[in-house]
């Protein structure tokens, strides 16, 4: 798959698992004991336990998915194809506990994990969903995974799947799903050559990586201003909600094209087009957003359920008003420098987040599965801005917490995305400012 057929940020980052993998030896499998076995957290494991044990009110980080199944389920298939799952992957029979000043991961031998099904209609998925979230998953016992499903008909459910972050990324539903389906049309999932403990392990033996490409990369820089207009509220803290927007077809063809045309991907165009509107709404040129990796750049961590994830910064100037297509080239070669350091920790910006995700119903080999996101009701910052798409069709999602943004203005903010992205695809070879440049619903500084 050449770069411009690269269209998401999983395929991004498959892109740099195939440069890596081979570099060095692989990663061994340690023994384990009979009983439960310790192991040290990953530092981002331990950060984030620290975090909730000091902050108990504070909502769980998790990876919240949603689908749609069109057909009847076999409920009793279905718990024995998740206890195969809960059986292969350790991470989903995993604890944490403080140990001084350290923190450990407990891997216990085995950990029930129950599918709860409800009776519901289609009008039920928001509150179901809270309730999968409610009450607070227990690190210290466990289990930090949630499965429920919503029962519409016979032949109709939502299946909504919570993950605690601290064993899961946007990649870990994937592989979930991917062998709950295997299991549940009667396949056999074979061991997985390495755990996670095992990478742990593994990490903790190499030698240190320097943080000081990120240092020269990111000096100056500073938060880039967001269009917030913190509307009277006062409800809980990290409050959030859900905006979506659908992309028109024509529009994510267009966007398509023109990556193809400059050799550059879905993610690439989407991640420009979004500077640009910050630059326009903050009235500045240095421009830098967080976006979400998972470094799974080895071959033996690409089908482990656990957390590869960070925040990497990609930092653009568009001093000198440069055209659109200027701007893609820029951003195609930095972020590719930057991928290659994408496994230095940093952090930085809090604020913001914005992503790309290719979104795939299952591929007919079983029941049909459609993304159905559920709405979201906390936020874990200010603003998350991400696209999802699959080969014809793509949808905005903008989360927010609701003491800094109303509605209205996430509304807004998806509308104006659009109409700066559609400015700059109708004609790449000039600038995306300036007085041609489309006006937009939010006043610019």
């Amino acid at each position: 798959m050449g770069p411009a057929e690269t269209t998401s940020r999983a395929e991004l980052e498959a892109a740099l698992l195939r440069r890596l993998r081979g570099k060095d030896q692989g990663i061994p499998r340690r023994p384990r004991p009979a009983g439960p076995a310790r192991f040290p957290a990953s530092p981002g494991q331990a950060a984030a336990c620290v975090k909730a044990w000091r902050d108990p009110a504070r909502p769980d980080r998790v990876v919240l998915s949603g689908l749609r199944l069109r057909a009847a389920l076999d409920v009793p298939a279905l718990e024995r194809a998740l206890a195969a799952v809960v059986r292969r992957h350790e991470t989903l029979r995993t604890t944490f506990e403080p140990d001084g000043d350290d923190v450990v991961q407990v891997v216990h031998p085995a950990m029930d994990v129950p599918v709860t099904v409800v009776e519901a209609t289609e009008d039920d998925f928001a509150a179901q969903t809270l309730a999968a979230l409610e009450p607070a998953m227990d690190l210290r016992t466990g289990p930090l995974l949630r499965f429920r499903v919503l029962r519409l008909a016979a032949d109709d459910h939502i299946v909504v799947v919570v993950l605690h972050h601290v064993i899961a990324d946007a990649r870990a539903t994937e592989v979930l799903l991917a062998d709950l389906a295997e299991a549940y049309l009667g396949g056999d999932l074979a061991p997985l050559p390495i755990q996670y403990a095992d990478y742990v392990l593994w990490q903790r033996e190499r030698p240190a990586a320097t943080a000081g490409y990120w240092r020269t990369r990111l000096a100056g820089a500073t938060a880039v201003p967001i269009p917030s207009d913190s509307p009277p509220f006062d409800g809980p803290a990290h409050q959030g909600d859900l905006h979506t927007a659908a992309v028109p077809d024509a529009l994510f063809a267009r966007l398509r094209t023109v990556g193809r045309a400059h050799g550059v991907t879905v993610f690439v165009t989407a991640l420009a087009a979004f500077q640009v509107l910050l630059a326009r709404l903050g009235g500045v040129r240095d421009v830098a957003v967080p976006v979400p990796v998972a470094v799974r750049d080895r071959a033996e961590v690409e089908g482990l359920i656990a957390d590869f994830s960070h925040s990497m910064v990609s930092r653009l100037d568009l001093a000198g008003d440069p055209s659109f297509e200027a701007l893609l080239a820029t951003v195609r070669d930095r972020f590719a420098e930057d991928l290659d350091h994408a496994d230095v920790p940093r952090e930085l910006f809090d604020h913001l987040e914005f992503g790309v995700d290719r979104e795939t119903a299952t591929d007919g080999a079983g029941p049909a599965l459609e993304p159905l996101p559920p709405r979201w009701p906390y936020a874990e910052r200010p603003l998350t801005v991400r696209l999802g798409h699959d080969d014809e069709h793509a949808t905005l999602y903008v989360t927010y917490r609701c003491r800094d943004f109303s509605r209205q203005r996430a509304a807004d903010l998806a509308e104006d995305y659009l109409t700066v992205l559609a400015g700059c695809l109708a004609d790449p070879g000039a600038s995306p400012f300036g007085p041609g440049a489309p006006a937009l619903r939010i006043g610019c500084r």
